[in-house]
């Protein structure tokens, strides 16, 4: 049977930027299978029906390379058991350690390691969003690991500053500054510490975005003040709108081993951003981000007034952010490049 001429890149989920970004990196058909999303006691249902789903395209794609993403660990899993009858070479997009970021249950979590160190030696090249998950790859015996980065494009268009109705069909509080913190959902996001920090700072407001059903309930519990702004998802026009018009972003957060989507989205468009210190966050944006020590109301406070009123610090920060910026495009270019020598070998 006749081979399909490009990649196909898979996922077991609703839809993935990364993968999307990738297919069109390598002229790949990306496809999202997505059965009973987010249905926890409806897992060993949904991972069968998808697998079932799995076996049927490669039987009508055939495809010579597939890439796919991780976690689930189940879907490489399936598919290095699938390579000898189907003839493809694996690439599995690690998006983090499964085992180490997400399982809290130390059995469970032993078990994945297995298959994680399993698929990894096993398939023909191993990709992760940063350095540190690439090591720990490594530290399993991955075949060819290496890292491929986010990175967002400096926009075209100059920033200038828009009218609040282009994002915010509602009348604002007063204020002198907009923070920004764009929120996925994740238990160690700290959105507690974000709104006590902008709490009584009457002259700016907070604007956090991110989905209603995993934010919502969350902010109702922390009894926002008046100066906290929850527009919810915002579609992508009226995401750009607010980024042209923030002055300062937080991007606090204790999740292990991960490199915040937002923070690249924001020192793109050129706002400072304030992040809690983490040698993995400086080891790339190296010192074109704002680190704090602590989330302390008084010490976040403190870092948003600074890159908000002095004037001396802020041009030193823009200055690092140009640097840093034509540094990570280098090295993201090298990256594409081998990645698609991957991809297409």
């Amino acid at each position: 049977m006749t081979h399909s001429p490009g990649p196909l890149l898979v996922a077991w989920a609703p839809f993935s930027p990364t993968l999307v970004e990738v297919g069109a990196l390598v002229g790949g058909r990306v496809v999202f299978l997505n059965v009973l999303f987010g249905k926890k006691l409806a897992a060993p249902l949904r991972y069968a029906l998808l697998a079932l789903r799995t076996l049927s395209l490669l039987g009508r794609e055939r495809p010579r390379v597939v890439l796919a993403q991780n976690p689930a660990i189940f879907l490489p899993l399936l598919l290095v058991l699938a390579k000898p009858f189907y003839k493809f070479r694996l690439v599995v997009d690690h998006h983090a350690v499964w085992s180490m970021k997400t399982l809290r249950q130390p059995f469970l979590s032993q078990g994945i390691a297995v298959l994680e160190a399993f698929v990894a030696k096993r398939a023909d090249a191993n990709m992760s969003p940063n350095n540190n998950w690439t090591r720990e790859l490594v530290a399993r015996g991955a075949t060819d690991a290496f890292t491929y980065h986010d990175f967002i494009p400096q926009p075209t268009v100059t920033k200038s500053r828009s009218q609040a109705s282009q994002w915010a069909p509602f009348p604002l509080p007063p204020h002198r500054f907009l923070v920004i913190a764009g929120h996925g959902g994740h238990p160690q996001e700290l959105l507690k510490e974000e709104v006590a920090a902008i709490r009584g700072l009457d002259s700016y407001i907070l604007v956090i975005t991110g989905k209603r059903e995993k934010l919502a309930h969350r902010i109702a519990k922390l009894k926002p003040p008046s100066n906290l702004i929850y527009p919810g998802y915002l579609d992508d026009a009226h995401y750009e709108a607010l980024k042209k018009n923030a002055d300062a972003a937080l991007s606090l957060s204790t999740e292990l081993n991960t490199v915040p989507h937002a923070i690249h989205e924001y020192l793109a468009y050129g706002i400072p951003t304030i992040v809690l210190k983490d040698p993995l966050l400086r080891s790339l944006f190296d010192g074109s981000i704002v680190e704090i020590d602590d989330v302390r109301p008084e010490t976040v406070r403190t870092a948003l007034k600074r890159v908000t009123e002095d004037s001396v610090f802020l041009a030193d920060l823009r200055k690092s952010m140009a640097r840093n910026y034509e540094q990570r495009s280098k090295m993201y270019e090298d990256e594409v490049s081998k990645l698609r020598q991957v991809v297409t070998a």
